[in-house]
């Protein structure tokens, strides 16, 4: 009973979290203007997030990443997933993470620097063997 309550939670962030899919929208002007976009607009969420916190938003990341299809964009949303693992301070691999490994392991693997070079450091980062 406890994972089907997760998953509703889940859900209700993952489909609310407008924020993180916003930065995507007119990136290629955004970042014209802006070398540092992604990182400030990455920075604008994670400001203040307790480490429970960034580990709880891990799954709106995942859910992106499914979305994109553009490896510069999978590239730097793998960095801010990273980013949110170090925010959390730990190595546990989060539960909608761990499901959904398969998955986004085959989607990744579609972006070749993407997974050559992020993907490698968060599988080296939370410890996890090819």
């Amino acid at each position: 009973m406890i994972k089907y309550v997760y998953k509703i939670v889940l859900w209700d962030v993952i489909k609310t979290d407008s924020k993180l899919l916003e930065i995507y929208v007119g990136w290629e002007d955004k970042l014209d203007n802006d070398e540092w976009y992604f990182s400030n607009s990455f920075e604008s969420i994670t400001k203040g997030m307790s480490p429970e916190e960034a580990f709880n938003y891990i799954p709106n990341v995942i859910e992106a990443l499914f979305k994109l299809d553009d490896d510069f964009l999978v590239w730097e949303t793998l960095y801010f997933l990273i980013k949110l693992y170090r925010l959390a301070d730990t190595t546990q691999i989060h539960p909608h993470m761990e499901s959904n490994w398969s998955e986004l392991t085959h989607h990744i693997k579609k972006f070749k620097d993407s997974y050559v070079t992020p993907f490698k450091v968060l599988m080296r980062q939370l410890r996890i063997k090819e």
